[in-house]
């Protein structure tokens, strides 16, 4: 880190954090955070603590691990991102492809028992008006028929007197 550096190269030249402070025109307090690694130095506060304490080169090359490592973690959740979304657009197509097969299976089942349902409707609609018509037809022609009968029943009888 960054801190341990600065830490070291400060205590080598037996330097406080206050009298660091006081040479690069930093508080103690500034000091302090860096050499804890709670916050990075700025370029301008290390080009200031490179003057006093000359340890240009192990900052920059800390610096260098530290955004190589910050670019391999992008690149690594970039293409993690990547998989993710191209697995996603794979998992979207096939369950899109199943719900229109599933919806298609579900539509011709649902067709065949329509026909199935309007086929006995048919038929009982049917029969239900043969009835009807026989019904009303007995209503309608059992007088006649019977006045009819009758009549040709006289007729022979009196045909055979």
């Amino acid at each position: 880190m960054i801190g341990n550096i600065i830490k070291e190269a400060r205590k080598n030249q037996r330097l406080s954090q206050s009298e660091l402070a006081e040479l690069t025109g930093l508080t103690q307090t500034g000091i302090s955070k860096l050499e804890l690694g709670v916050c990075d130095p700025s370029l301008r506060t290390m080009k200031k603590i490179n003057k006093v304490l000359g340890i240009q080169n192990k900052i920059f090359e800390q610096k260098e691990n530290i955004i190589e490592n910050e670019i391999e973690n992008e690149i690594e959740n970039e293409i993690e991102k990547n998989i993710e979304i191209r697995l996603e657009t794979k998992l979207d197509a096939k369950l899109g492809n199943k719900l229109n097969d599933l919806k298609t299976e579900v539509e011709n089942k649902l067709e065949n028992k329509l026909e199935i349902k309007l086929s006995e409707i048919k038929n009982d609609l049917l029969n239900n008006l043969r009835k009807e018509i026989k019904f009303e037809f007995n209503e309608r022609f059992d007088p006649i028929l019977q006045m009819l009968t009758r009549n040709l029943s006289c007729e022979t009888c009196n045909a055979k007197q």
